[in-house]
Order: structure tokens, then C-alpha cells, then sequence
């Protein structure tokens, strides 16, 4: 796989030759920190393109290892394929459609109250069976002046009504109800504008590809630039030790992105005016990807969008984890959201 150009696949390839040609547009993950643990059916789950494509995309140079009668493929590659392919019907690509396409909808939709039915599944791709203890971050929507009800955590096989991990059978879930409420709010400080309006634009011309990364490279925010490579928690650690270096209060977050589809999300938070504003170049860029306005950029220069729940977790944590006799172990999960029609005060 060869270094790409840095722009991302053109919307609209179809067929074989578009996954062919985002292979070779993806920032290859670096030898060091690959990861064989995903399996062709898991693989194809993700891609969700067929056999045949994934057998070309193999020859074309795809890396993967062979372990008797098992293929196994880096995870970070395969979603990037799947994102950068313009096929349209990756998961990555439909997570990203259907969580973005309120960003070109009237600004009110931004910040009005909205309520929705969470469920955070995971999943361990080492041991379909694996019965090691499981935690799930804490919600802390208060923070950004919302609510939460009847959080719960299930340990052991869940019941998924037919939902997967990638591919592998969900194992721990955590629930819970929750109201939004977005906030209109804009960020004054001249350094912090300016490292926003750099690092969106670093990853819109390409000269940091966002992708998808391996956990050891995207916590060290160094390590992914010297890469080339940037997703939400490269960037929020790197901006956030650009703020404190510079001796603001800052400090990274994780959370829950709402839509039709739900997904994990990080950003970056800086203190000015007595309160917390939310500084988020990616959700400004997948923002602009789906058609949005520089409205919507300087929205994501301070604002809080009602799309946001956030967890007690930092960037560089994940908000379902467990182990494996006491060690950090790998771990999957995917986010299920259902918006609900009735908003509680």
C-alpha cells in the first residue's frame, strides 16, 4: 500500500475499483503497532462489500496473516478501506451519513432539546466467551445541562435482539435514557481559534489524514502527526496540550454522538467565561463533509451540540473496557441509539 495523496475518496466509486483505490489512499497503519485480530467475517461486517472484493483487495495488498484455515486482517486498516471506499454502504460511511446530517439543517436543530434511549454494547474480539469484568464510563450529561435515567449496566451475554460487534457477539451492555440540550457559545481566544482553524485544515487538505488508528497511536498525539494520520482523539489531545502549554485551562473528553446511529466521539473542552466550551475540529470536518456551512464550523468553535452526551472519561480512555486476568485487554463495541419522540424536563 503506497502513502495517499490526502484526499479523501470521491463520493459517488462503485464497485471493486473504488475499494482498490482507497487501499491505496489510506495512511497504512505503521508495522509497529499492527493488530491481526479481526477475521474475514468480521472484516467483511465492517466493509459489508462482497467476498470477491475483499479477495482483489487481498492480492492488491491488503495485509493480512494466515493462521491455518483463518485469514486475520489490522482492524485500523480494514475501517479505513471500508470509510475511504465511496461505496456507500460501509458501516463507517453510514455511521458517518446519518450522524452528520443535521449539520446542514437550521441551526436550531443544533441546540434544541432532544431525548434518546442508549445502548453501548461490547464485545472482546480475543474470546467470544470471554467472562473477564467489564465497566462502562459513567454519563455525566449534567455537565452539559442535560439529564440521564435509569443508567444500567449488564455483565455477561446480553441479549442484542440479532445486533453484532463487527462481527462478534456482544458480551456486556451498558443503558440508559438521556435528554440534550445544545448551547450557543463562541470561543474568543485568539490561540484557540487559530489552532482550530489550523488543525481543520490540515485535515481538510490532507496533510493529516483522518482515519481510523490503532488505541497505542491515537493516544499519542505526537506519535499520529509524525504519521500523518488524525481522528478526534489525536486531535483533541494534541490541541490539548497546545491550550495548556500555552497556560489555559483545558481538558479532553469522551462521550456519545446521537443520531439515527450512535458512535463514540472525543473533543477538547477549553475554560473561558467561566465555562467549559467545546472546541471540535472533526466534528466540524465530518460536518463540512456532509455539505455543512462555515455556520456550522463556528458552531463547533465553542458551541455544545444537542448531539453530544459526554461521559466522566477523558480522550485517551475508552467508554467500555475490561480485562484479561487483570491486564488491559482489546476491546470492541458499537453504540445503538433510539431517539425518542417524548422529552422529559
Amino acid at each position: 500500500m503506497t502513502r495517499p495523496t490526502g484526499a479523501p475518496a470521491p463520493a459517488g466509486a462503485r464497485g471493486a475499483d473504488g475499494w482498490l483505490d482507497a487501499l491505496h489512499r489510506i495512511v497504512p497503519t505503521p508495522d509497529r503497532y499492527l493488530r491481526f485480530d479481526t477475521d474475514r467475517d468480521s472484516a467483511l461486517a465492517v466493509m459489508r462489500c462482497s467476498p470477491e472484493v475483499l479477495d482483489r483487495l487481498m492480492e492488491a495488498g491488503l495485509r493480512h496473516r494466515t493462521e491455518g484455515d483463518r485469514v486475520l486482517f489490522d482492524d485500523s486498516d480494514i475501517r479505513n478501506v471500508a470509510a475511504a471506499s465511496g461505496s456507500g454502504g460501509s458501516v463507517l460511511e453510514l455511521v458517518q451519513r446519518y450522524l452528520f446530517r443535521f449539520a446542514v439543517s437550521d441551526p436550531s436543530e443544533w441546540t434544541d432539546a432532544r431525548a434518546w434511549a442508549i445502548r453501548n454494547l461490547g464485545a472482546c474480539p480475543d474470546d467470544p466467551g470471554c467472562r473477564e469484568p467489564w465497566q462502562f464510563a459513567p454519563l455525566a450529561a449534567g455537565d452539559f445541562a442535560g439529564r440521564s435515567w435509569d443508567e444500567r449496566v449488564t455483565d455477561g451475554p446480553v441479549d442484542a435482539r440479532g445486533a453484532t460487534v463487527d462481527g462478534h457477539p456482544p458480551l456486556a451492555e451498558f443503558t440508559a435514557t438521556v435528554r440534550t440540550v445544545g448551547a450557543v457559545r463562541r470561543v474568543r481566544d485568539p490561540l484557540v481559534r487559530d489552532a482550530f482553524h489550523t488543525s481543520l485544515q490540515e485535515m481538510r487538505t490532507g496533510r493529516m489524514y483522518y482515519q481510523a488508528m490503532p488505541t497505542e497511536l491515537r493516544n499519542d498525539p505526537e506519535a499520529a502527526r509524525a504519521n500523518g494520520t488524525a481522528n478526534c482523539i489525536s486531535v483533541s489531545l494534541h490541541l490539548e496540550r497546545v491550550f495548556t502549554d500555552a497556560g489555559l485551562e483545558a481538558r479532553t473528553r469522551k462521550g456519545y454522538l446521537m443520531g439515527i446511529l450512535g458512535s463514540d466521539h472525543s473533543w477538547v473542552e477549553v475554560r473561558e467565561d467561566g465555562e467549559w466550551k467545546v472546541v471540535d475540529p472533526v466534528f466540524a470536518l465530518l460536518g463540512l463533509r456532509q455539505g455543512a456551512s462555515e455556520e456550522f464550523v463556528e458552531f463547533c468553535l465553542g458551541s455544545v451540540p444537542n448531539r453530544l452526551v459526554p461521559c466522566d472519561c477523558p480522550a485517551d480512555l475508552e467508554t467500555v473496557r475490561h480485562t484479561h486476568q487483570q491486564s488491559p485487554a482489546p476491546t470492541r463495541n458499537v453504540v445503538l441509539v433510539n431517539p425518542l419522540k417524548e422529552i422529559p424536563s
